[in-house]
């Protein structure tokens, strides 16, 4: 048997009908006949024909001969009909991808911020500083969620991991989250998901280098991703992390503490 033959013995209406019925469980010519509108001669010849596809098969059961669907039968029918369907995800997913390529190539990409400073100490130095020692240079009282409304907060915390969490905490230990740890390599590099903004469509992302420079170390902190909040606002909140107010100024208080 091949697909070949089981495709044209169910090219037939009535026979397809039949083969449909029978996958309700073994049924005698008989009740077939009295279930269509044909003769009980003509559902024989239909299920002969059924039977020579290999689709289905029969058995006598005392006086009565059974037929019902052939399951080895199918085989051949599915392993045919089975490279459609790889042939269509494998036509979806490059569709998907092409569409993905075509999105990202003209998607607009909003220009990053980068800022530097060069600190007198070595990169493990600079980098525990950035992290672990944080409490000792950055601005709470003014660049924090409790400073929007007014308030300190008590600390800020790195967890030095991948998946740690950059949070800052109350006085009543309430916390705001700032941001996840994508990556963190001491003392070379952190990569850090900035989203201190919780209503913000996705997080924009920071990452701070550490590099060995003669007797120093250079700290480069590059943030990007704007267009993830969207074209207009993703350029608005570039424009004011890169105000004097913004990162050249946190990054001057984490330059004085290092001095």
């Amino acid at each position: 048997m091949t697909y070949a033959n089981a495709l044209d013995a169910l090219g037939d209406p009535t026979r397809r009908a039949i083969f449909e019925r029978l996958q309700q469980g073994p049924t005698p010519v008989g009740e077939l006949a009295r279930e269509f509108p044909v003769s009980r001669p003509a559902v024989s010849q239909h299920l002969r024909v059924l039977k020579d596809a290999g689709l289905v098969r029969d058995r006598a059961v005392g006086t009565r001969r059974l037929y019902q669907v052939d399951p080895a039968g199918l085989a051949a029918l599915r392993t045919y009909l089975e490279t459609y369907w790889d042939r269509a995800l494998s036509d979806f997913r490059a569709a998907a991808e092409s569409e993905e390529e075509r999105r990202m190539s003209t998607e607009t990409t909003i220009e990053p911020i980068v800022r530097s400073v060069t600190v007198p100490c070595a990169a493990e130095r600079a980098f525990e500083l950035y992290t672990s020692d944080l409490m000792r240079w950055w601005p709470l009282g003014s660049h924090s969620v409790a400073a929007m409304r007014g308030e300190r907060p008590e600390r800020a915390v790195i967890e030095p991991r991948a998946g740690g969490r950059m949070y800052e905490v109350m006085p009543d230990g309430s916390e705001s989250p700032w941001g996840t740890v994508q990556t963190w390599e001491p003392p070379r590099r952190i990569v850090i998901a900035w989203h201190v903004n919780p209503t913000a469509p996705a997080p924009t992302e920071i990452e701070v280098t550490f590099t060995p420079d003669g007797n120093g170390t250079r700290v480069q902190i590059e943030h990007r991703r704007w267009e993830r909040l969207g074209v207009e606002r993703g350029q608005e909140a570039r424009d004011e992390y890169a105000a004097e107010d913004g990162w050249p100024f946190v990054l001057g208080c984490y330059e004085a503490a290092a001095r």
